[in-house]
């Protein structure tokens, strides 16, 4: 998760407060820090915008004292909306008892802040939300794309383990015997801990962790597990409460933050809530896991095939297009893989296709979706990526791949490379053959300038560039170049690179110039007759 970092986030608010003073302040003070916010004062209003039509929000923020519908009864009425049902929402109140925020943690809300709060803590809570919430929306896009594939039913749920990670002992047996006493305390174990050494994170529903072994020491625990996709929700309790170690917290991935003498009712309350949290979570991680075990997986490389792809690339787009959010595609080729199968057999073809596929997933994040598009092509979409971040991803995954080697099965060896083409909605494309089309053009561009790099796709280019009328054929434009007579343009250059090189001596700098210059030259003049062979075969 983390490029989903809160400190990089930007995302879409809805601001709901019956005070105006109150929405243009606050408003004011989220949007400085790059976010868009939309504020309303009505709640009725605020639940047809976000149950309605237009773009999603990241994050709802809510005052709890407001007429027509107070912040509790929206809360719930928000989580009884399929399309808001896992947004993130926090309760703004002038209100700080304990019954408010139980109330509040009760009616479905995953936080709340007083009005008063510093501005760094308000953006710290608000940028650690809208990261889960665009999660969850990714989360959500992949259970769409596979819910036509396979739908099973959700097996009830177990008992939750909740963990209690404490340096002090007396301290971590106080938090459990409260959390015992708490009205959560019924529908979960309670464990306590006290080392942070080799933690393991699996089987665990929820762990509550001291604050210096969350945040300090050699190996902090929100920096192993912070914003990690798999890991629990992570509740720190500190003795030392200030604003500035709960920033730290918030901004480092921990999920909550509250004080060590919190009233049972309270954290059984906040327990509870990321117990909730967790759960969704979990039935829409299981969602996409039993879907792309039962129908989605190539076989030989264990990415998605290409049925998946072709799911995910009309839900992806629909957002996309919906929303207004960018979408890029990238489609890469394995470089001369006819050269691998020829020279070490299909056995060993099948190798470097599933070595490349291990390149590229290491190099995903994990919002990515990656596909085997059919033979050596690979199919990479990246949800919520413009051009420029798709450049860089693609660049990322061609070099993950540069310098692998696949071994022959009686000795020899050949290094692998990828080229790339990128194309984006909306920059280079509206429909999914459109985005599919330019981005092959960009691809073959990239095969055609040497291969082992990554080419964006040009603004309204559609297809693969065809010859002008009149013009010779790609294959008889090679074959000329190829040739050895004296106006051949590559025997030219190999011809001046040799003479140059015989005409100077070692420590002459034209001598290691022109060495160059013959050895790149004799290079490309290899590369050519491969490509000149390709041309005489079909495309695939």
């Amino acid at each position: 998760m983390s490029d989903l970092s809160p400190l990089a986030t930007t995302g879409r608010v809805l601001l709901v407060d019956d005070s105006v003073l109150a929405l243009e302040t606050i408003g004011a003070r989220l949007r400085a820090h790059g976010l868009d916010v939309v504020t309303t004062p009505s709640p009725l209003e605020a639940l047809a915008l976000a149950t309605g039509e237009g773009p999603p929000f990241d994050l709802f923020i809510l005052d709890v004292m407001m007429p027509e519908l107070d912040g509790h009864a929206l809360t719930r009425r928000l989580r009884a909306h399929p399309r808001s049902a896992h947004t993130p929402i926090l309760l703004l109140t002038s209100l700080d008892t304990t019954d408010d925020r139980v109330a509040g943690l009760e009616a479905g809300a995953d936080d709340f802040f007083t009005k008063a709060v510093p501005d760094a803590e308000m953006l710290a809570r608000v940028r650690s939300f809208i990261s889960l919430g665009k999660m969850r929306a990714h989360l959500l896009a992949h259970q769409e794309a596979m819910a036509r594939v396979v739908r099973e039913p959700e097996a009830a749920p177990e008992r939750a383990r909740v963990e209690v990670l404490h340096h002090q002992p007396d301290a971590a047996e106080q938090l459990a015997t409260t959390l015992r006493a708490s009205p959560v305390g019924a529908a979960c174990t309670v464990h306590t801990r006290t080392q942070a050494t080799r933690v393991s994170l699996e089987g665990v529903d929820a762990l509550i962790v001291s604050y210096p072994l969350a945040l300090e020491g050699e190996q902090p625990l929100l920096a192993r597990f912070g914003f990690h996709e798999d890991a629990p929700p992570l509740l720190v309790v500190d003795a030392a409460e200030s604003t500035s170690r709960r920033v730290a917290a918030f901004d480092a991935g921990a999920d909550d933050y509250l004080p060590l003498q919190t009233p049972a009712p309270e954290l059984g309350a906040r327990v509870a809530s990321a117990l909730r949290r967790q759960r969704r979570q979990r039935l829409l991680r299981s969602a996409r896991d039993r879907a792309t075990l039962a129908a989605v997986m190539d076989p030989l490389t264990g990415l998605h095939n290409r049925a998946y792809f072709q799911e995910a690339l009309a839900v992806e787009l629909k957002r996309s297009v919906r929303y207004g959010r960018p979408l890029t595609l990238v489609l890469m080729d394995l470089d001369h893989f006819k050269q691998v199968n020829d020279t070490f057999g299909h056995a060993t073809g099948d190798r470097a296709l599933r070595q490349v596929a291990g390149c590229l997933r290491g190099a995903a994040r994990s919002t990515d979706i990656l596909a085997r598009h059919g033979g050596e092509e690979f199919a990479i979409i990246l949800p919520e990526t413009g051009p420029e971040l798709g450049l860089v991803a693609a660049e990322r995954f061609r070099a993950a791949v540069e310098g692998a080697v696949v071994e022959g099965p009686r000795g020899g060896s050949l290094r692998l490379t990828v080229s790339a083409g990128v194309g984006c909605v909306p920059s280079h494309a509206r429909s999914a053959q459109e985005l599919f089309e330019v981005t092959d053009a960009a691809l073959y561009a990239a095969k055609r300038a040497g291969r082992n790099r990554v080419c964006l796709a040009a603004p309204g280019e559609t297809s693969v560039p065809r010859p002008t009328p009149g013009a010779l054929p790609a294959h008889e434009r090679l074959r000329r170049l190829l040739a050895e007579g004296p106006d051949a343009p590559l025997a030219t250059v190999r011809t001046a690179a040799r003479m140059l090189h015989e005409a100077t001596s070692p420590g002459d700098p034209l001598h290691a110039l022109t060495a160059r210059l013959q050895a790149s030259a004799e290079e490309l003049h290899r590369e050519l007759l491969t490509a000149l062979d390709e041309l005489a075969e079909p495309r695939r």
